[in-house]
């Protein structure tokens, strides 16, 4: 046995000796060829980065701006699935604002700063542009209904009534609800604004709108995202116009061309929003009281309504969930509410 192993070590090393020398034997040596040319230096990374990320606080402000806004706090980003992915998460509403699709939505991001900007997308400051900034065209308020302010158009895509079925018709025939959230959903700001959606019934108000329809040319952002006097409380990329309770973000009001003393605004403001909130509560009692609404607000289902009073229920639905009190379209929500208030006195007699 010691004797097989001698021999096929004896062979191994002969083996790798003999391979040794093959390869040794079929390697040659020559002169140096000449140098090659200089290749070109490549671009340095930090001067890519520092075309935006330049270093400055601005940057910084608006991202902790963002962070302490309803928007970035994460409310509501569960609801992924289709219908809602594309106002609730950041991959659902680029690919609805990029593509049309709307669909559900796996690990979902909260609203933040790719949503509406096109971060990272060339390493350029053509990555704060805004996505869906063309004129939206509205879900509610007929084929006419569009929304085209400026870069508050962004905003829009999700900030108007959702589809709301049946939608009343004058004069049409009673219809049947099960749906006990009957309404345009949360967030009709930008119907209230352009004064479409609503069931405009028969009553002693015109429907007209509020100068700000007309004079405000960025919609939400005029006032909105104008500057910043309170922080990360309001303004800019906060996006609240009221802060510690009572105090409130005036300068895109106090503008040449438009108001002047902020304390007229302010004054004005709360004026007309009390004015409003009695209105709606009046309102809303008198759906109630008519066992149209139930304790909570919500449609007393199943039912059978006229057009009328579905009309009402939508006109109510809409003010609430503008949540301006006016401040959006001051004239417009006016109308709707007293219009509705007449037209269910009448039909309660």
């Amino acid at each position: 046995m010691k004797r097989q192993i001698s021999l096929l070590t004896f062979a191994t090393s002969a083996f790798l000796v003999l391979s040794f020398v093959m390869i040794s034997s079929c390697t040659k040596t020559g002169p140096e060829g000449p140098p090659g040319k200089d290749g070109e230096d490549g671009l340095n990374a930090d001067a890519s980065c520092v075309t935006c990320h330049d270093f400055s606080d601005d940057l910084l402000t608006k991202v902790h701006q963002f962070a302490n806004s309803a928007h970035g706090s994460g409310a509501n980003v569960d609801r992924s699935n289709e219908g809602c992915a594309q106002c609730h998460t950041s991959q659902g509403f680029r690919l609805m604002v990029d593509s049309g699709m709307i669909a559900a939505v796996s690990s979902p991001a909260i609203i933040n700063c790719r949503t509406c900007h096109k971060i990272h997308e060339t390493y350029t400051p053509a990555d704060y542009a805004l996505r869906g900034s063309g004129a939206i065209a509205m879900v509610m308020g007929g084929p006419a209904a569009e929304y085209n302010y400026g870069t508050s158009n962004v905003c829009a895509n999700c900030h108007q009534g959702r589809t709301v079925t049946p939608y009343p018709v004058a004069g049409g025939d009673p219809v049947s609800i099960t749906n006990k959230r009957y309404g345009p959903h949360y967030g009709p700001q930008s119907n209230m604004f352009i004064g479409k959606g609503g069931y405009e019934i028969d009553g002693p108000m015109p429907y007209s709108n509020s100068p700000h329809t007309l004079a405000v040319t960025n919609g939400c952002v005029t006032c909105h995202m104008d500057g910043n006097p309170a922080g990360l409380q309001a303004g800019g990329h906060q996006m609240n116009i009221t802060y510690n309770e009572t105090s409130k973000l005036l300068t895109g009001c106090t503008v040449s061309g438009c108001h002047t003393d902020a304390a007229v605004v302010k004054s004005m403001f709360d004026e007309n929003r009390a004015e409003i909130a009695a209105l709606e509560l009046e309102l809303e009692t008198a759906l109630k009281d008519q066992g149209l609404l139930d304790a909570e607000g919500y449609v007393t289902v199943p039912a059978t309504l006229t057009q009328d009073q579905l009309g009402i229920i939508l006109n109510l639905k809409l003010v609430h969930y503008d949540h301006s009190y006016g401040a959006h379209n001051y004239r417009y929500t006016k109308a709707l509410l007293v219009n509705s208030l007449a037209a269910l006195a009448k039909s309660s007699v």
